[in-house]
């Protein structure tokens, strides 16, 4: 592998351990480990985590030989796999990588070049959306990555320096893209493994309290999209809306260099509790939708679209036993209470 000029000036070569997670990933991992054995930087270490896997992905893991380490656990999620692999890396950088993803082929050595001009001890960047065609196929990557100003490239901001306040709006920091020192995470505490989701934006909120990011404009990683995305089964926590209370409640608004959000934090919170209602209020829990849009209605007000939402998530709680009871050969004459309904379960 060819290192760039600007790293290469140095005697040593600082060791970039690729934590890798994967469950039931054997139609995309191999697509991701190729990525990391193609970059341009050459002091690597690759681990896959598996999380449980009941495909063929470990065998495709295997298949590698010694230039992936591969460790195994019972499924756990993303945040403990995540875990597992740092406490086995080496090196002093931490670099992760969705078992779906792909990277640039300069993607470490652009991020340690950046590092180590600015001093920073954290960089992420853009990313690309890799959409399927019609037959399911993706592009190569290179040809996205080729295309200058690409249109799925994302819109999300890009901040230097001090992120918590742009944090609190918006999880600007994407995993894939990360490149961290190992000592930093390890000070903040790894990934919570109690979240099921969100770890990654719950560490990113801590980190952005003790060290300054960087960020890249430039994409360097394809984030995969497809049907696993969007079939994910609806949680009963808003993983969301608890991560973002949990830091207010530990730090406030303000960053550690005083700057606050440039927008409505509350604003963010009723948004997340509205969304978090549409989607049980949908295929999900009314109980749990009646619940979200009366938590997005004390941060929003009395606004007449989450009032709406709620009244249809209340009606369709009271219809629901009766719709049960019906299909059971039940009689429906006899009133059903609403609190009867939530204490049972």
């Amino acid at each position: 592998m060819q290192v760039a000029d600007s790293i290469a000036e140095n005697d040593t070569l600082p060791l970039v351990s690729v934590v890798i997670p994967a469950c039931n990933s054997e139609r995309y991992i191999a697509d991701a480990i190729d990525s990391v054995l193609q970059q341009d930087y050459s002091a690597l270490e690759i681990w896959v985590v598996d999380d449980g896997s009941e495909d063929n992905t470990r065998d495709i893991v295997r298949s590698y030989g010694d230039k992936v380490h591969l460790l195994t656990q019972q499924n756990k999620g993303s945040g403990a796999a995540r875990n597992l692999g740092i406490q086995h890396a080496h090196g002093k950088y931490i670099a992760f990588l969705d078992a779906d993803d792909v990277w640039h082929k300069n993607k470490t050595s652009l991020q340690l070049d950046a590092l180590r001009r600015s001093g920073y001890k954290m960089a992420y960047s853009s990313f690309i959306r890799w959409h399927p065609d019609a037959q399911g196929r993706y592009a190569a990557p290179d040809s996205l990555f080729g295309t200058p100003h690409h249109p799925d490239t994302t819109s999300a901001r890009i901040v230097t320096g001090w992120t918590y306040a742009d944090l609190l709006l918006d999880c600007i920091v994407w995993t894939s893209s990360v490149l961290v020192e190992k000592a930093e995470i390890e000070k903040a505490g790894l990934f919570d493994e109690s979240l099921r989701k969100g770890q990654d934006y719950d560490l990113w909120l801590r980190l952005s309290r003790q060290i300054e990011m960087l960020g890249l404009e430039q994409p360097t990683a394809l984030y995969r999209i497809h049907p696993d995305h969007i079939t994910s089964a609806v949680k009963a926590i808003n993983y969301e809306y608890l991560i973002l209370t949990r830091a207010l409640a530990n730090w406030g608004e303000a960053g550690p260099d005083g700057r606050t959000p440039a927008g409505s934090v509350s604003a963010r919170l009723a948004k997340s509790c509205f969304l978090h209602g549409l989607r049980h209020l949908r295929c999900g829990d009314p109980r749990i939708a009646a619940h979200a849009f009366r938590e997005s209605m004390k941060h929003s007000g009395m606004r007449p679209k989450p009032l709406f939402y709620l009244l249809a998530a209340l009606g369709k709680c009271c219809f629901r036993p009766f719709a049960h009871e019906k299909k059971m050969g039940l009689p429906t004459s006899a009133p059903v209470s609403l609190e009867g309904r939530k204490s049972q379960g």
